[in-house]
């Protein structure tokens, strides 16, 4: 590798009979206004201070020589060359004299006086960026900038460097398109040309680059990883990852590779290590870039139908993932890959699918409903499918097999019961949960008859929210009327439907009724005010009788259905047990583990704490790292249980590779459920219900560990 200080004018743009491309590994160009801006300046103050200005560098390799013209493809700095590129272009486009163009545009095209070097469309332009980007600039460069994308990135970079420009001139007399190119002159890079050997190590050497421009997101760290090592690029990227690009939005692309990770390796992938995670997946199931990207098309396609439907699959089945997708329950993914996996195998129909997607939109609107706190809800969805489908005959009652499953849970997870559902939908406050909440007064609106457009309206409280309530109000409320109020005003009892939000505020019963059932409404509610119209007063016994009436609807339309075919997923040898009472541990055998939802199947109460402590660590690595920088001790214990010093804890065991933490080990039974109790306590879960371990009697003495 050699690197040379150099120049992006002299050494780059202004040669002639070279064309650099951007691989199609690259991201497209994306570089930000901001950046456009302060890079002018930095230009503007270059030429005034006739000093050189460092913005980065460019590694680059030469692919190959056709016609006396070298092509090499840029590994990094694409972003820079391309936005020096448009500058360039504004400031021809911005020149007043033929003199300022005709310089100008010299630079950008390969010149071929003699006509010796077959020069033609395809090679005339010094720069080729990736596909899409190159139709942008290719119409830039031709001066039809009135058939571009006005959205692109090189568009409106474009545009905005026009403005820059003339702005500048204006302000300053003394400025001129000469001068301004001389600042350009003056921006110097760091040029990294990679020699022969060096070929096929451009990922390594990729990776090693401190950049300075845009950061790289995840899908750009995995684009770059399947497509750069590969001599087929242009074919997998033509018939794989261009078609992820375009089944996923650029927001939804990191999340479909967390989710995509989180399902295919064992603990959880968090953003800054998602990219080592994949890696590490690549090289230990022994992908090629192809298979690779085959199965990520695969699951891509499949989180496409998550994120936006599917026609062919039915109102049913897209019914229900439009309702997971308007409660944000997206952590299910995990989960559903699997299942669409089995019915694209044919090992389930639609109508399977359907009851299958059904319930666990019914599981998510409870738990909601019931506020089960969600932290434990990845590490369900992420073990789930391994836990119900142990055996393979139970995907014969596939449907029965999960419900059954998930009735048997004993943690916080298991389903809430029907009267645990009705009461929380009585009784809690259903209007902070806006978008469940407009979610289930729009379903119970729309049940069985033809649907009403509802995008439009929003809730509203029968009995107004403010706090200094009229005196019609209090006299219709009662003497208790402030207990009324603050016990009902936000519970499914008191909230409805309307077009008219603004206009109702405060207005007396009779006011708002009068409204609501005026015939000239945009969206006229019936069973939402069926029995709100009819009442003369609207006090306490009313909101409770309108809240049982709309919870026994909802029940109805949200049923956790029964299995036909019971599963029993109990073996009797093992019982469940929590961390309150250590003394439980002797005398047992363990065999597994739940923390936060997800199962880990463990042989001993050793590997139990240092498997807990890695999963907490990968939860939250700061609270571990500060127990081991500060030697911290357990109350009533002795010693350290982390340290950065191997010799400060007691059997010392680097419980985490590459963390250089150590965590202690050599405990009984019960102390190690001691261990786990005091360190789920540091991470302020609930003892209760964030954990519980399975175990069964020994007729071994306390095992020792």
């Amino acid at each position: 590798m050699k690197i040379d200080k150099g120049s992006f004018i002299n050494d780059f743009i202004d040669k002639n009979l070279r064309q650099y491309s951007i691989p199609v590994y690259q991201r497209n160009y994306e570089w930000s206004a901001e950046q456009c801006e302060k890079l002018f300046e930095d230009i503007l103050q270059a030429h005034k201070l006739d000093r050189y200005h460092f913005t980065g560098s460019v590694v680059y390799e030469l692919l190959k020589t056709e016609n006396k013209i070298d092509y090499y493809v840029i590994i990094d700095g694409q972003q820079r060359l391309t936005t020096i590129y448009i500058l360039l272009k504004a400031l021809i486009d911005v020149a007043e004299t033929d003199k300022d163009k005709d310089i100008l545009l010299s630079l950008m095209f390969n010149q071929d006086k003699f006509k010796k070097y077959n020069i033609d469309d395809s090679s005339k332009l010094k720069l080729k960026p990736i596909k899409s980007d190159n139709q942008q600039l290719m119409l830039l460069m031709e001066n039809h900038a009135d058939k571009m994308d006005k959205s692109s990135g090189i568009y409106q970079n474009y545009d905005l460097f026009c403005k820059l420009i003339r702005k500048a001139l204006v302000d300053n007399p003394d400025l001129s398109i000469e001068r301004i190119y001389d600042g350009i002159e003056h921006l110097t890079c760091a040029t990294i040309k990679l020699e022969e050997e060096e070929k096929g190590k451009e990922q390594e050497i990729f990776e090693r680059i401190n950049s300075t421009g845009v950061p790289l997101s995840l899908a750009d760290k995995i684009r770059n990883f399947v497509l750069m090592t590969e001599v087929d690029q242009d074919r997998l990227y033509e018939d794989y990852w261009l078609q992820i690009e375009q089944m996923l939005s650029k927001e939804q692309m990191s999340a479909f590779f967390l989710d995509y990770l989180n399902m295919k390796i064992d603990g959880f992938a968090r953003e800054k290590d998602a990219y080592e995670n994949f890696k590490s997946l690549f090289h230990s199931n022994h992908y090629t870039n192809e298979s690779m990207l085959s199965e990520l098309k695969h699951y891509a396609e499949q989180y496409h139908i998550f994120c936006y439907g599917y026609e062919d699959l039915g109102s049913e089945i897209n019914c229900a993932l439009d309702g997971l997708r308007k409660l944000n329950q997206t952590t299910v993914y995990l989960f559903l890959f699997h299942v669409f996996d089995d019915y694209e195998a044919d090992k389930i129909d639609k109508p399977e699918l359907a009851k299958v997607l059904h319930l666990l939109l019914n599981y998510s609107i409870r738990r909601l409903i019931c506020e089960v706190g969600s932290n434990s809800l990845r590490g369900l969805y992420k073990t789930l499918y391994s836990r119900v489908f142990n055996r393979e005959e139970n995907k014969l009652y596939y449907y029965d097999a999960i419900v059954s499953f998930l009735l048997q849970l004993t943690s916080k997870d298991a389903i809430p019961t029907d009267d645990d559902f009705v009461l929380a939908l009585k009784e809690r406050n259903l209007y902070r949960k806006n978008a469940l909440c407009k979610f289930l007064l729009v379903a119970i609106e729309n049940q069985g008859k033809e649907k009403v457009e509802t995008s439009a309206p929003t809730i509203e409280h029968i009995m107004p929210q403010n706090k200094n309530l009229s005196k019609n109000w209090q006299t219709m409320l009662g003497n208790n009327w402030e207990y009324v109020h603050d016990r009902y005003l936000h519970t499914l009892g008191n909230l409805t439907l309307t077009a008219y939000n603004a206009e109702l505020g405060d207005k007396p019963f009779d006011e708002k009724k009068e409204k609501l059932q005026t015939p000239d409404t945009p969206t006229h509610f019936t069973i939402l005010y069926k029995d709100v119209l009819d009442q003369d007063v609207w006090n306490e016994s009313k909101i409770q009788a309108r809240a049982a009436r709309l919870s026994n609807i909802i029940l109805s339309l949200f049923p956790i259905v029964a299995p036909e075919t019971k599963i029993d997923f109990s073996d009797p040898r093992y019982h469940e047990y929590k961390v309150a009472d250590p003394r439980n541990a002797t005398y047992k055998l363990v065999n597994y583990y739940e923390l936060l939802g997800e199962r880990v199947n463990v042989d001993s109460f050793a590997g139990m704490v240092r498997s807990v402590a890695v999963n907490l660590y990968d939860y939250d690595s700061r609270i571990i790292e500060r127990m081991a920088k500060n030697n911290e001790v357990f109350n009533g214990w002795q010693n350290p249980v982390f340290s950065y010093d191997e010799n400060a804890v007691k059997g010392a065991h680097e419980f985490r590779k590459g963390s250089g933490i150590y965590i202690s080990t050599g405990y009984s039974a019960y102390d190690c459920i001691c261990f786990i109790r005091e360190l789920l306590r540091c991470y302020n879960l609930d003892l209760e219900e964030d954990f519980v371990y399975s175990a069964r009697s020994s007729k071994r003495n306390d095992e020792e560990v």
